[in-house]
């Protein structure tokens, strides 16, 4: 089945939208895990061009598998929005944060691309987050925060149709899934996958690639390095048991 979110949710991608923090931060991510309480839906209108872009370089943690300390010098933008979560651990490209208390808990591990091609395409910074919530019951939450307005995929814009060659997509070595997107975020088609991808995630894939196509017609492809993400996914999951 397909998930459309249909509005904003109370949680993550409210905040972000808020901006209570705004533009890109040297030092530990403030950010937020972009969370979808969606509703489950089978058509959505594709997000409108933003008239501007379609990317802002991403920067690089150099280590892998081993936490480190949070330091000054570690150089990671912060999204905007969400500066309450409390930063926990860096284990290679991936930052561990944590966001409320209690049924509340928001837990999530979060990275920025190491590469985007085409590199001279304009668009804003990309993040990919996989996100607990305790309350919620939720485990596995696989969500990107594109850095632009993206063409969604035929069956979001008719439902039943075939995969087209510009679909939405997060590949893992031979794995294909589609993704629905709005407003420049993106989710699982299938909430069912998501833990089979967090699963390969966590494997010996050294990467994951996410593909769309802007609005304006750019094939794109963001590159993100999994080196440490299953540390990090054990640090969240950890987090959120407490």
């Amino acid at each position: 089945m397909v998930r459309v979110p249909r509005s904003l949710p109370v949680g993550a991608l409210a905040l972000l939208a808020s901006g209570l923090v705004t533009g890109l931060v040297g030092g530990v991510l403030g950010g937020t895990c972009l969370v979808a309480t969606a509703a489950h839906a089978q058509d959505a209108a594709a997000a409108p061009d933003a008239g501007g872009g379609d990317a802002a370089p991403s920067r690089r943690g150099r280590r892998h598998g081993r936490e480190r300390s949070k330091r000054a010098e570690k150089k990671t933008a912060t999204p905007p929005g969400m500066q309450q979560a409390t930063p926990v651990a860096i284990f290679g490209d991936w930052n561990v944060f944590v966001n409320g208390d209690g049924r509340n808990k928001l837990c999530y591990a979060i990275a920025q691309p190491q590469t985007r091609s085409p590199k001279t395409l304009k668009r804003d910074t990309a993040y990919l987050f996989v996100s607990v919530r305790k309350g919620e019951n939720i485990q596995n939450e696989v969500a990107v925060m594109l850095g632009f307005p993206s063409k969604p995929a035929a069956s979001q814009v008719k439902p039943g149709s075939a995969a087209a060659p510009t679909d939405p997509s997060l590949n893992l070595g031979a794995s294909r899934y589609g993704l629905v997107v709005k407003d420049g975020n993106a989710w699982l088609q299938n909430p069912a996958e998501e833990a089979r991808v967090v699963s390969e995630m966590s494997a010996r894939n050294p990467k994951i690639i996410i593909k769309a196509t802007s609005m304006r017609g750019n094939p794109t492809s963001d590159e993100y390095a999994l080196g440490g993400f299953a540390e990090a996914m054990k640090r969240t999951r950890d987090e959120c048991s407490k």
